[in-house]
This record gives C-alpha cells, structure tokens and sequence, in this order.
C-alpha cells in the first residue's frame, strides 16, 4: 500500500492546482511506488521524545513493519493528505455498507443539519448529512456488530501505527483511549443524501479559539480519517469528492501541535522563492511580562539557532485572549494589531479564517497560495490527515448516497488545572 504523496520529496515537479484523484491514478501511483520501493522497511529503533509525559519506548508496542512507506506519515506531517488505496478488503466494504444501510433505514441515525444542500432552504433529512454516532455504534445489539468490532481492531492497530510512527504518543494515552472505547475516540458511519455538501473548514482548532468551553473538555481532535464504503463511483457523474485545500509550499518542521501541547494556528510564507513555510503555533499559557499563569497568548515559530528555551522565537506581542481571533477579517486584524513587525504581518496567514460571508467569498476563489486536491469517495480508499492543519470541504453529491465510516483520533489536550483563566476557582 502506497501514499497519493505527489509533493514529499522537496524536487518534485509542478502539477496543475487542481487534481482529482480518481482509481485509475490511485492504481498507477500505486504500482509505481511498489516498484520504486524496493528496500524493506526496519523495525521502529528510535523512541518518541519525552516531552508532555510521552511514554518511553519501551512502553510502546514495537512493530515488524510499518503499516505504510513513509512517505505516507511525512505527508501528514506536512499538513497535507494522504490517500490509501485499498485499505479494506471487498468483503468489509460490503458488510459495512450493508450494516450502515440496514441501520440508516432502522432509524439509528442522526440528521446533524451541518451539511447544505439544493437552493430552497427548506431542511429536508433524506438529503442531509446523517451520522450513526458513537452509542449507537458501541450498541452489540443493533446492526451487525461483529463487523463494527472487527473494524475497530482495525483501527486501533492503526491508531498505534500512527502513534508511534507520526511521533503523538497522547493518541494512546489517557482519556483519548479509555474513556470512549478501542479503535478510534470517534467513530461514526456518515450518509450524504443526494444534492448534500459541507463548506470548507477545518476539524480542530487551539482550545483558546474556542473559549471556556475549548479548555472543558479532556481531549482534543489529532487525526481525522474517512474510510468510503461506496460501489462503483465516478466522481463525473456522481460528485461528492472530499476536496482539499493545501498549502503549495512545503513547511520547516512538522505542523499540527508540538510536545507541550500548542496547536498550530497559521503560517509564516517564505521569504525566497523555493524556500519554505514556517508553521505558527500558539502559546496559551505565555508568562510574558506579567508572570507565570497571567493568562497570556502569544504566537511563535520554532527557531533551534534562537538560543530561547525550547527553541521558540515569539512573533507576536503577548495579548490576552483576543476578539481579534474570532471574528471575520480576523487575518488582518491579528496583522495589524497583534504582530512583532510589518515584515510578519505581512507574511502571516490564519489556517482558516473564522465564517462570515466575506471569507466564504474569498475563499470561493482559487488561491494562489494553495492547491486544490480532490479525493474521490471510491469503497476501501482510506484517507488521512492532521485534524487541525487542512481545510477540506465535501462536494455536492447528485444522484447517488454517498456512504462512509470516519472519525477522529483525539489525544488527551492541555490539563485544564494549568490554564490560568478555566484551570482556577
């Protein structure tokens, strides 16, 4: 099984902004890469970093082989997606589309109102998203629970897979595994009706974007993934492709989140053409000139030649949780108010702005700072990417269901106790 990784290597060639990935290419890239990849892969030596109360390597379960070729785990370290064709023999394709069908007309599921659909407005459940959420998945006495158990020791093994592989050990820790069951913390069948789609956004965001209710709860979204359960798919007849919206340029250093628990809100554009973009992450808990626990943000980059302690460069002054963050136009409000100099704000850029229907119209435009991919829903593909870094959206589908099983590995976030503001009574 090979990564659709057409950008890890920094040499690769330049392919249009737009692609769509449909079997046949999956196929091609496929044979191609399992004949590129001729050296076996090694048993896991090397041990995750101990920052954050990561387990040692010993405390891990060491595996013959990689589930993947690398180039899978750099691409999600990248922020960017990775397609696995054929990840689920035919037969559970079968059977869990079978089991999400019987129980979708069993009345299991639920109508979320989240995805948008046709031009009337009026809300209409047999065209909408509709989800078999968690309780109603663990139930052994609805459906056909002997295949729902089977796939979630599917996926706890690759929930370890990528634990260990992807560095995120929190993904096998604390809450995020014991306090929702094995396989993964979310875990859902998903239906789109005819004519539904859901407008780009994306899946985490740091506790501070999400005020008190951000720092109550106990885990936070780390990878997101979708398995579709479709038969015969043609994306030109029947739409519905998951479409990704990735940065062009390559980052440093790995995005998402780093040890402590700072998630990644933004970018720094290079300063050369070729060179490559800084990811920005956001201190929650910044001591600034007030003191340790003032309840300060401020924004950094990771810079190991700044002699700082853990290699940070702070790009922002230290502010208070800011409205700036939240509203629409909030790029150029934080540019304009919250950066160290012109030269930053110049080159910063939010991950996803906050919704307001100036974003939604810039965001309806092609940007020229980003590629556009699009994932075709074919049965068996699995799909991979770090909840916090990609905007994705899902395209309109037209006459066809569009039928999947998806979720969401968390990892135990930030204690609570230590925020200054939520942490104390």
């Amino acid at each position: 099984q090979c990564p659709i990784d057409y950008w890890h290597q920094s040499q690769r060639p330049r392919y249009p902004s737009m692609i769509i990935m449909t079997p046949q290419r999956i196929l091609l890239v496929s044979l191609a890469c399992s004949i590129l990849s001729s050296q076996p892969v090694n048993a896991f030596l090397s041990s995750p970093s101990q920052s954050r109360g990561q387990t040692s390597n010993s405390q891990h379960k060491l595996y013959a082989e990689k589930l993947f070729s690398q180039g899978v785990y750099d691409t999600i370290g990248e922020g960017r997606i990775a397609v696995i064709p054929n990840f689920l023999p035919q037969e559970d394709i079968i059977k869990l589309r079978n089991d999400a069908t019987n129980l979708h007309q069993g009345s299991k599921f639920s109508t979320d109102a989240l995805a948008s659909y046709g031009s009337s407005g009026k809300f209409d459940p047999s065209k909408d998203r509709a989800v078999l959420k968690l309780q109603q998945w663990k139930d052994q006495g609805s459906g056909d629970w002997t295949i729902r158990e089977r796939f979630g020791n599917r996926m706890k093994n690759l929930r370890e897979d990528l634990a260990y592989n992807l560095d995120r050990p929190q993904m096998l820790l604390g809450d995020s595994v014991n306090k929702y069951g094995a396989g993964s913390t979310e875990i859902s069948y998903t239906r789109f009706g005819p004519g539904a789609f859901l407008k780009r956004h994306v899946d985490e965001h740091h506790e501070e974007l999400k005020g008190k209710a951000g720092w109550s709860k106990p885990t936070r979204r780390s990878m997101s993934w979708l398995i579709y359960l479709n038969d015969d798919w043609d994306a030109n007849q029947h739409g519905g492709c998951l479409r990704c919206f990735e940065r062009k340029t390559l980052p440093v250093s790995k995005t998402g989140a780093r040890g402590s628990g700072d998630l990644q809100i933004g970018w720094l554009k290079a300063t050369t053409a070729g060179g490559r973009e800084e990811p920005v992450f956001m201190d929650a808990q910044h001591s600034g000139t007030d003191g340790a626990n003032s309840g300060l943000c401020a924004l950094y980059i990771e810079d190991p030649t700044s002699g700082a302690e853990g290699g940070r460069q702070y790009i922002s002054k230290s502010f208070h949780s800011h409205p700036t963050l939240y509203i629409g136009g909030s790029e150029l409000l934080v540019q304009n108010t919250l950066m160290n100099s012109k030269d930053l704000a110049q080159r910063f850029r939010l991950i996803e702005q906050p919704k307001s229907a100036v974003t939604d119209f810039l965001q309806s435009q092609e940007s020229i700072e980003e590629r556009i991919l699009d994932v075709e829903p074919t049965g068996g593909t699995l799909v991979l990417f770090d909840s916090v870094t990609l905007p994705h959206a899902v395209l309109p589908t037209t006459t066809r269901e569009r039928w999947a099983t998806s979720g969401w590995m968390h990892e135990d976030q930030q204690p609570v106790e230590t925020h200054p503001h939520f942490g104390m009574s």
